[in-house]
């Protein structure tokens, strides 16, 4: 009785009902406002007050949904023990152990910093072998055969399965949701590297790549070669960063965005804990990647070791002065670059050589990952994010942040206060 009844919910909860009702209200009953626009540019989780306050039976929809996604999760520590009572558990065997130190700056540090302050261990890297998986919606939600979702499959957090489970649902219904098993896509070993975040190119590098050491581990195990698993229509830098990863076309498939049932899926673990990035994965990233960048990318490309990065091309945290800022840097010997002019390689090849970096808060701050003993100013307007800080400090790099004046979306920076924490960075490195 228990187990139809949970069949019965996935299938009104995910299949029908919530698909139809979700879509309507967000399509019909919801108007997109510029503050929420907004707030889904700047969060990856984006609040949900601005639409419980146009519609406040939402909160008692979603409430229906979050209360079965909470009672029928897998949470890592319950996926590792039943895969070990399985024989289905392949674990790299090192400790990780990084200190994240203060960071530098003129201004009051926000929490968020400090916060991750300290020291911190990683857990042992795995990867999980489970049978009988059907992976659901636009962001590959891993279900097992009694119907619970493995949290992995969404990047081991709660509220990114709610996230993923809203944006999934909104996406209306689909007749591909009521076929037969038998019907639907079938894979026989795959891992997936799809999620809400995926298609973000800092949570690809980050956290997609970073996973393919320990499948490589599993490979190396088993002398099997799990199929990858892609984003729909994935972006040119996705698809180079696999060539650049030893990957070819026919290791990896695109999601169809539906429905597969997968006889054996590898649950790879998220290389990034407690909002802190495995350094070890990156160096593994780093490595891999640059052995094989020499073949690609522009011969003729301006390689300076002194970057400034430009993000004129973005939707948000431009910097309003940009012209100013440049003039002022270029008496500095910094080149500025726009990273959407650059090929992926480029943009390796670019951040290898760097030895000083300064750039507004942005995915094209990702790079440092392939960087050496860099020098790194780190510029913020209204929003404040710890996550490069985290992957600088965990890098060893000196890391310093200028808190700028905000022009809603876009920033203002004071030229003589930057050209002060050049200087005093500048001294840190040589002292």
């Amino acid at each position: 009785m228990n187990q139809a009844w949970l069949y019965l919910q996935e299938f009104l909860i995910f299949k029908l009902i919530y698909p139809i009702l979700l879509k309507y209200i967000n399509e019909h009953l919801i108007t997109l406002t510029e503050e929420m626009e907004k707030d889904r540019r700047e969060n990856n989780i984006p609040k949900l007050e601005a639409e419980y306050q146009q519609l406040p039976i939402l909160r008692y929809i979603y409430s229906i949904l979050f209360n079965y996604l909470h009672e029928n999760l897998i949470p890592r520590i319950d996926l590792l023990e039943q895969c070990q009572e399985q024989n289905n558990l392949y674990q790299l065997k090192y400790q990780e152990v990084i200190q994240i130190e203060p960071a530098i700056s003129y201004q009051e540090i926000p929490v968020a910093f400090r916060e991750k302050e300290g020291k911190f261990e990683f857990t042992n890297p795995f990867a999980a072998v489970v049978k009988n998986i059907e992976l659901f919606g636009i962001h590959a939600i891993g279900f097992t055969q009694e119907k619970k979702i493995i949290l992995e499959t969404v990047l081991d957090r709660v509220d990114v399965l709610e996230h993923t489970a809203i944006s999934t649902l909104r996406q209306g219904f689909n007749f591909q949701y009521l076929a037969r098993v038998g019907n639907i896509e079938h894979i026989d070993l795959a891992c997936s590297l799809v999620n809400y975040w995926s298609p973000l190119y800092a949570h690809w590098i980050y956290e997609a790549l970073t996973r393919l050491e320990v499948l490589e581990y599993y490979s190396q195990k088993t002398g099997k070669k799990p199929k990858l698993i892609i984003d729909n229509n994935p972006p040119i830098w996705e698809i180079r960063s696999l060539e650049l990863m030893g990957y070819v076309p026919e290791d990896y498939i695109e999601w169809n965005g539906t429905r597969a049932k997968i006889n054996e899926l590898v649950v790879c673990s998220k290389r990034r804990e407690g909002g802190r990035i495995s350094i070890k994965a990156c160096h593994w990233v780093r490595e891999r990647i640059l052995s094989n960048v020499d073949t690609y990318g522009n011969p003729n490309l301006l390689l300076s070791p002194k970057i400034f990065i430009s993000r004129r091309k973005a939707n948000a945290r431009r910097i309003l002065n940009e012209e100013k800022v440049i003039n002022t840097l270029a008496k500095m010997d910094f080149v500025p670059y726009v990273l959407e002019d650059l090929d992926f390689a480029d943009q390796v090849k670019l951040f290898a050589q760097a030895e000083f970096i300064i750039a507004p808060h942005g995915g094209g701050v990702t790079n440092i990952i392939f960087s050496q003993n860099l020098t790194l100013i780190e510029l913020f307007g209204q929003k404040i994010s710890h996550f490069y800080y985290t992957v600088a400090q965990g890098l060893k790099f000196d890391y310093a942040c200028m808190f700028c004046e905000a022009k809603n979306e876009d920033i203002i920076v004071n030229c003589e206060e930057l050209t002060q924490i050049v200087y005093r960075m500048t001294k840190t490195r040589i002292g």
